[in-house]
């Protein structure tokens, strides 16, 4: 389950450090980081060579993408990671479904599904076919 960020975030801190930059410079230093965002986003370095790919900046605002491409890269590791924290949760809920479910036939009427040894067996065989990993790394 992969979900793709589709925004970067501009903090109203930064304003008062790029307020003074004449228009076109501000329009180099949001393309530039528009495009530093979507490759952040894509697995990509989308801090290094930037100076390549917008000649026309000066230093004020090589010196701005610097520090708020260095934000959108954590902002974009943090919402990477909270991504992988959520998406954990919702494997681990998934699992717990599944368990709930008992298999016709798989637990004698009246006896709840985790007192009967078979069945725990067979369940975890089916986990670790189901993952490929050896049985000492079953859950």
């Amino acid at each position: 389950m992969s979900v793709k960020r589709s925004s970067i975030l501009f903090y109203f801190d930064n304003f008062h450090r790029v307020a003074d930059l004449p228009d076109d410079q501000l329009g180099v230093l949001f393309r530039a980081l528009m495009e530093c965002g979507e490759k952040e986003v894509n697995g990509e370095d989308g801090i290094t060579g930037f100076e390549e790919r917008y000649p026309g900046m000066s230093e004020k605002t090589k010196m701005a993408f610097s520090f708020m491409a260095d934000t959108i890269r954590r902002d974009a590791a943090a919402y990477a990671e909270k991504c992988g924290h959520r998406f954990a949760a919702q494997r681990r809920a998934e699992q717990r479904r599944e368990d709930q479910v008992v298999p016709a036939g798989s637990s004698p009427a009246g006896k709840p599904p985790g007192d009967n040894l078979e069945y725990l067996v067979r369940r975890n065989e089916e986990r670790r076919k189901k993952t490929g990993r050896p049985d000492w790394a079953a859950p």
